[in-house]
């Protein structure tokens, strides 16, 4: 850092007319405020957690089209009808079809609307666990797998993350274009066989049977 700072100062040449003066270059008016800088901070934070989540999801033994998704999840690149309009796409609303109470975002359709958001918290349940979750996916991903239990039970959490997510994504598709009913328990019914099947690839010895294993959820994410 002394070495590019000396650098830098050595590439700048000195106006004798001129006033010296700071200027703060996160800003466009060269003004410090403690906002811009606390973005500066938070941009490189999730930056990081960006390269860490996406790391550990591509190092996942899972189908491709669940990664393609995962990724097009962590970096916000899902036609949702946010992103729809932002690309100019003219539609007769911008809701989210769900609830149709407020525009359809990621963290909205994945994290805040009350039928999903039940969904992150239904695991919890089977474990004991409590706490809030970041509504940024790949923060969400991050707290909801990375704790303390052997590395076995960590993919799992990885797995049911991904699982739960596409599954989400696959009924919302399903209400917005075959006018299917958004149902939380068949959401959750698919996403733990998606997870038990690829469980089934990737563990050694796991033979269990689907209705036996979805049935003792508790021991199988303990």
């Amino acid at each position: 850092m002394v070495a590019d700072f000396l650098a830098e100062i050595e590439s700048g040449h000195i106006h004798q007319s001129s006033r010296d003066l700071l200027c703060w270059k996160p800003d466009p008016n060269g003004l410090y405020y403690t906002k811009s800088a606390y973005k500066v901070l938070q941009e490189a934070h999730d930056n990081s957690n960006e390269d860490r989540a996406l790391k550990i999801m591509w190092s996942l033994k899972i189908p491709p089209r669940a990664s393609a998704f995962s990724w097009r999840l962590f970096k916000n690149r899902l036609p949702t009808r946010d992103n729809l309009r932002r690309r100019q796409v003219t539609l007769p609303s911008y809701s989210c079809p769900l609830c149709d109470l407020e525009e359809e975002s990621i963290t909205h359709l994945m994290f805040n609307y009350s039928k999903t958001r039940s969904l992150w918290w239904e695991p919890m349940r089977w474990v004991n666990r409590v706490g809030p979750f970041p509504i940024d996916p790949k923060n969400h991903f991050l707290q909801f797998s990375q704790w303390n239990r052997p590395s076995c039970i960590v993919k799992r959490w990885e797995f049911l993350w991904i699982a739960l997510s596409l599954s989400i994504w696959h009924h919302r598709n399903g209400m917005v274009f075959n006018n299917q009913p958004f149902n939380p328990e068949k959401v959750m019914d698919e996403a733990l066989f998606h997870t038990w099947s690829w469980l089934k690839c990737v563990e050694k010895g796991f033979q269990l049977h689907f209705n036996f294993w979805s049935s003792n959820l508790k021991d199988a994410f303990s």
